[in-house]
């Protein structure tokens, strides 16, 4: 499995974990560091070159679950 498919998969779970979520709203700082302590800041880095590329993928996949949301 790629590392953005098991990032995916980890973010699903954490959006769906009830104590990621305040007030009936997703805490999306909570999510992040629910991906980041699954897989490290260094196996991300090794994986997908730069946090950078790491912080526009999770907003992609912010984007994606609000649309699908909605």
């Amino acid at each position: 499995m790629s590392i953005r498919n098991s990032i995916a998969e980890e973010f699903r779970r954490a959006v769906n974990d009830p104590a990621n979520i305040e007030n009936g709203v997703v805490n999306w700082d909570y999510v992040e560091a629910d991906v980041m302590i699954e897989f490290t800041v260094d196996t991300i880095i090794e994986n997908m070159g730069s946090l950078s590329e790491f912080f526009d993928y999770f907003e992609v996949l912010i984007d994606l679950h609000l649309e699908t949301a909605a």
